[in-house]
């Protein structure tokens, strides 16, 4: 009964660690204006907003609308001003991505799609 137990804690321990290194993951990637490694965990469509460009995208859309960001604005630094979880389990982040041409408040949303956590929703709006 004792091993079943140990088992079971480190599970739940894999679990939120599994869960937390992947947000954590997104925040570096966007850091380091990784696009790959953020388009990785895109859902098959993506609800995403660049300054004013606005829409659900796919992936493959997502990914060339988000590199351009990235050209156009390099990253300086980004700094979590905010981050929490609902009881269903989504995780959402705001974050000041900041580039020499300005800051912009962005928003990182995401939600388990039965493959693992996965990006919903981006939004980098200008302050």
């Amino acid at each position: 009964m004792k091993k079943i137990k140990i088992m079971l804690l480190f599970f739940v321990i894999g679990v939120f660690t599994a869960n937390a290194d992947t947000f954590d993951d997104v925040v570096t990637a966007i850091k380091s204006a990784n696009v790959k490694e953020i388009s990785k965990l895109f859902n098959s469509s993506i609800e995403l907003t660049v300054i004013e460009n606005e829409g659900v995208y796919s992936k493959s859309q997502a990914e060339v609308i988000l590199r351009n960001f990235f050209t156009q604005n390099p990253s300086q630094n980004v700094t979590i001003n905010h981050r929490g979880s609902s009881a269903q389990g989504s995780k959402y982040a705001i974050a000041t991505y900041e580039s020499a041409k300005g800051k912009f408040r962005t928003y990182i949303f995401m939600k388990d799609s039965g493959a693992g956590m996965m990006i919903q929703e981006l939004r980098f709006e200008k302050e």
